[in-house]
């Protein structure tokens, strides 16, 4: 009997696998009818409390689909930027850079179970900030609004605001006789016009360069100094206007009285100059002298310097364009690709165990997906990334090698990965597009998301891991500097 039993539960345990009675029903793909009338979408804008408020111009789109989509809208060269994913109801922004058509398309994608897609588009009409001038954009940011802080990275004291001879050359800081660092300028209250501390002596005080044309200043506490109007005058496009002779500023900053950190000339009794020389303007970087006006060479004037971190956009691609190369200077053997274990520590190169200079990169194709050299190892190679969201890469010779598009996602604040202060932000590409993009013991793998460990306006590092590496587990890294 027990034998009888149990090949009866062994037949029924054959019939329940039969698959004709157990599959799971597997949706139709979604006609583009159906998906077309059935997306839903609400356009609003932002009110200044932080609410929302139907709008026909609006950026905010909060919308709801019969499917999980993906939605995105495509850059000038036709490469994806991506507004929400993986969602059947939510939220995007659709904020165009300055100066596009405010008359915009986006595009929903239902990824359906056979592997077809069904795409459909959607035009609508935003608001779009207004073009700012090239210098302004890298004053402000393309976001209307920047944050400014003392450099003291300039010379090895520390210093920050000090004196100089003035049109020494080209080079600036060849001149510089003397320095002070923020946290000594109280002991500088001599040159001010009240003789009283304000909070901007401190190397956390910063200012808030506006669109507006206004500047804020703040001490380190985050509390408001005060406020002034600014201009920049005679900028053109970098180029440099001669004084004494000597190529000297790119452009003149012409603010209210009183209004930059600590914005006294020294030994001037006092005296807040209004007019100061840009002898330096970058994404990161502003530099400011004052000379009254007919100083000589050589005589005394006086020397601000001020850095930004917070413009990864105007750090990546100048708002304009932007050319970068393999950093051989980056290590003392000239690597500028290689491995690593990952989350080692805030500072990401303790953990490299290996690297290759560009010209060894060839004995390293099997890394890629082709195993053929394409020219990009060569220290000469370099790529371009427009304010489109485009990068080209070139042969040493200037051939283009390809191109494709891109995004970056950047922050001042590193994210934490692994309970590490990690990493600044993304940069996203289409598969294949930077120099030599292969994930190291990867098969040929071409990520499309990398880790913006390092960004300035001249040196960018990128690393690349699987999504779930732990802390010490094989990474790529990637090292390029300003062409």
């Amino acid at each position: 009997m027990k034998k009888i039993i149990l090949g009866i539960c062994a037949l029924g345990l054959l019939v329940s696998c039969d698959p004709s009675k157990d599959s799971v029903d597997v949706p139709d793909p979604i006609a583009e009818s159906r998906l077309n009338s059935e997306f839903t979408y609400k356009q609003c804008a932002m009110n200044a409390d932080g609410s929302y408020v139907e709008s026909a111009t609006g950026n905010f789109f909060f919308f709801t689909s019969p499917r999980v989509v993906t939605i995105y809208r495509e850059n000038s060269s036709g490469g994806e930027i991506i507004l929400s994913k993986g969602s059947s109801s939510g939220m995007f922004i659709l904020k165009p850079t300055r100066g596009s058509d405010p008359n915009q398309t986006f595009y929903v994608r239902s990824r359906e179970f056979n592997g077809s897609d069904v795409v459909i588009s959607k035009q609508v009409t935003v608001e779009v900030p207004g073009e700012l001038t090239l210098e302004m954009k890298i004053a402000c940011s393309d976001s209307g609004s920047k944050i400014w802080k003392w450099d003291g990275s300039v010379r090895s004291d520390g210093a920050v605001w000090g004196n100089l001879g003035y049109t020494p050359g080209e080079d600036w800081t060849s001149g510089i006789w003397w320095g002070c660092s923020p946290e000594d300028l109280t002991g500088q209250l001599n040159h001010s016009d009240t003789h009283v501390a304000t909070g901007e002596e401190s190397s956390n005080a910063y200012m808030l360069f506006s669109e507006e044309g206004t500047i804020t200043t703040y001490d380190g506490a985050g509390n408001q100094i005060r406020k002034g109007a600014f201009e920049i005058k005679d900028y053109n496009n970098g180029e440099r206007i001669a004084v004494n002779d000597v190529p000297w500023k790119v452009g003149t900053l012409h603010t209210d009285p009183g209004t930059i950190l600590f914005p006294f000339k020294i030994n001037g009794g006092g005296t807040k100059p209004t007019d100061f020389d840009i002898v330096k303007l970058t994404a990161d970087k502003m530099q400011l002298t004052y000379a009254d006006a007919g100083t000589g060479s050589w005589s005394e004037a006086t020397w601000w310097t001020f850095c930004s971190n917070s413009d990864g956009e105007g750090m990546l691609n100048n708002y304009g364009e932007n050319a970068w190369t393999w950093d051989t200077e980056f290590r003392a053997d000239g690597a500028v690709w290689g491995n690593l274990g990952y989350t080692p520590g805030e500072d990401w190169t303790s953990g490299i165990w290996w690297g290759c200079p560009p010209g060894d990169l060839t004995g390293q194709l099997n890394h890629s997906d082709t195993k053929v050299a394409t020219g990009e190892e060569d220290a000469g190679a370099y790529m371009i990334f427009n304010n489109e969201g485009q990068i080209n890469t070139y042969k040493a010779d200037g051939t283009k090698i390809r191109g494709g598009a891109y995004t970056i996602n950047y922050s001042t604040d590193r994210q934490v990965v692994n309970d590490v202060p990690w990493n600044l932000g993304t940069l996203t590409t289409d598969p294949g597009v930077i120099l030599f993009p292969f994930k190291i013991n990867g098969g040929g793998t071409k990520p499309t998301t990398f880790e913006i460990v390092k960004l300035t306006s001249s040196q960018l590092q990128l690393v690349y891991a699987d999504p779930g590496t732990g802390s010490w587990s094989e990474a790529t890294w990637w090292a390029f500097k300003k062409k």
